[in-house]
């Protein structure tokens, strides 16, 4: 699926794509051509080969005109990374680079690789990339193959407290989030934050993460104004209809305001789990019955991200028919 986000400055657009060769080919074949094949003189028959149809691409586009791009190989390579020369020096290489290692995170990825040119050594050096063998040339150009392992820039698994996780919602920063205790701090806390919105998605709802106590905020909410949203988005509701619980005992007592809905087919996830509070915050499970989740804070992009993604789930979902007929 291809997702986008956008960001202004000084009346200029800059917009990021991600998706397949089908999708994104024509667009970052003409950053490719005019870097490496133009400019660099790699030859064409070097430049074009199978990978492209089997990567996941990375787009740039400033004012809608391609200006950067990047390929992640199934094998969790990094390569392909060009950015045209009018607009080097403004930063482009990072963020794209950022937003393919954070796919990379998401994806469950524990390393990646790349062959670097010499000449951006330092580059990737900075992102956190380090030299991982010995200088070699490809298609005339000097390259060192480099690595990294993924998760160094995230909180190590010590225990956060209450007040540390309330700071951490000042700040745009990434936490990890590790234990059953510090899963449900978490929780409690972050519901407790919500002021306008609260959203989950999961492939199927675990009842021991949400207690009475802990869910019993979100009726406030929900009944708080009229553009209040407190949205349930459930893989599959059948055992979840027949086991009761917190969370069913809650949408009973105000199914008006407490909606709950099945995922459709094509867009249920099949193990990420998700929760976000006011389109600002965003815990993010990889594997929704393991005890370690990622929590994003303070409008970071990747909730932004999340959240329309959520926006597109959500439009796409149905009605849980049994709930509908459920009363206290």
């Amino acid at each position: 699926m291809s997702t986008s986000d956008t960001s202004q400055n000084k009346g200029l657009r800059l917009s990021a794509r991600q998706g397949g060769w089908d999708q994104l080919g024509d667009d970052s074949k003409r950053v490719r051509q005019k870097v490496f094949i133009e400019e660099q003189q790699i030859p064409s028959d070097e430049e074009w080969d199978a990978e492209d149809a089997l990567s996941e691409h990375f787009l740039l586009l400033l004012n809608d005109r391609p200006v950067a791009t990047a390929r992640l190989t199934s094998q969790g390579s990094i390569g392909r990374l060009a950015v045209l020369k009018a607009v080097r020096g403004k930063g482009l290489g990072k963020k794209i680079m950022q937003r393919v290692l954070e796919h990379c995170r998401r994806s469950g990825l524990k390393r990646v690789t790349l062959n670097a040119q010499i000449s951006a050594l330092s580059f990737y050096l900075k992102l956190g990339f380090k030299v991982a063998g010995e200088e070699y040339m490809e298609v005339s150009i000097p390259h060192l193959p480099m690595e990294m392992q993924l998760g160094n820039d995230l909180q190590q698994d010590s225990e956060v407290t209450e007040e540390e996780l309330l700071d951490a919602l000042e700040n745009t920063q990434q936490l990890r989030i590790h234990g059953h205790q510090q899963l449900q701090l978490c929780i409690r806390v972050l519901i407790q934050q919500a002021r306008r919105s609260f959203a989950l998605e999961t492939p199927a709802y675990m009842d021991k993460w949400f207690d009475e106590a802990a869910l019993n905020p979100l009726l406030a909410l929900g009944r708080r104004h009229q553009h209040s949203k407190v949205q349930w988005l459930l893989g599959e509701t059948r055992q979840f209809s027949r086991q009761g619980g917190a969370l069913l005992k809650l949408h009973q007592r105000a199914p008006s305001h407490i909606e709950i809905r099945q995922s459709h087919p094509l867009y249920r996830p099949a193990q990420q789990a998700f929760m976000l509070i006011d389109e600002r915050h965003l815990l993010w499970w990889p594997h929704h019955q393991e005890l370690c989740a990622e929590l994003y804070t303070a409008e970071h992009r990747e909730a932004y991200r999340i959240a329309q993604v959520f926006k597109l789930n959500w439009q796409k979902s149905e009605t849980v028919k049994s709930l509908q007929t459920q009363s206290l």
